[in-house]
């Protein structure tokens, strides 16, 4: 058994939770079971211990260590049924093996419409950027009260340097007031007001070893304080954008 490869999986976790076992994961193009039926070699000890470092550099600022629940906010009962609900869409959603090859943009509505559902959201969409990284273009916006797809806005770095600063930190914007959020407030005014939105929820896509884009949740109503499972599911369903795109080949859009 390869326990100081599986080690830094445990490390991971304790560092960042599944968020950060995932990410481990893309990064060195192995799963946490692989890595215990490897040999232990130096050649893959070093190769992990690289990766691992990358992963303490994204996760290990907060200094927190992420659980998979959150206790704070809900009780018990509610945190169990939601987690039931998103393994329910989870399940729903990857038994459609054809959500993983078909094109990047019929794998972007299933998914808006499975987080629309298991996050509980008005509005769910994927972006991703263009070639040199100045902008980001909507694959697909959906909104659940119409059930509408839209495609093709595009948002411009110059406009929105402070989201754009934000989301090349690599890191989850977490809004729980996305106007006076130092990373999403320059939406306010043009956007977030006019369709009632108070809260954003913004997680990366990882694909090919780098990031090429964003999952964004919006929430209509009241402030919003997002949970770690919340982030968890958004962040693996951008893990499945980003192995569509893998599969296909895109780099950007």
């Amino acid at each position: 058994m390869a326990q100081k490869l599986y080690d830094f999986f445990l490390k991971a976790g304790d560092l960042g939770g599944v968020q950060a076992r995932t990410r481990l994961s893309i990064l060195a193009k192995m799963t946490s079971t692989e890595a215990k039926s490897l040999a232990d070699t130096d050649e893959k000890i070093q190769f992990l211990e690289v990766h691992y470092q990358a992963v303490v550099k994204e996760f290990g600022k907060s200094g927190a260590t992420k659980a998979f629940t959150n206790t704070v906010s809900d009780s018990s009962g509610r945190i169990t049924e939601k987690l039931r609900k998103q393994m329910a869409v989870f399940s729903d959603l990857t038994a459609q093996r054809s959500v993983y090859g078909d094109s990047i943009d019929s794998t972007s509505k299933r998914i808006t419409e499975s987080l629309v559902e298991a996050i509980d959201v008005e509005r769910a969409s994927i972006w991703l950027y263009n070639n040199d990284q100045t902008a980001i273009e909507c694959v697909d916006l959906y909104v659940r009260s119409s059930r509408e797809h839209t495609a093709g806005a595009v948002l411009k770095s110059s406009d929105f340097p402070n989201y754009f600063n934000a989301v090349g930190s690599q890191r989850t914007i977490a809004a729980e007031n996305a106007h006076s959020n130092p990373a999403t407030a320059e939406f306010s005014e043009v956007y977030l007001r006019p369709l009632g939105i108070n809260a954003m929820l913004d997680v990366p896509i990882w694909a090919n070893g780098k990031m090429v884009g964003v999952v964004c949740h919006e929430h209509t109503g009241d402030f919003r304080k997002w949970t770690t499972d919340e982030e968890t599911f958004a962040y693996i369903m951008g893990n499945i954008v980003g192995m569509t795109m893998e599969r296909l080949g895109i780099t950007s859009v």
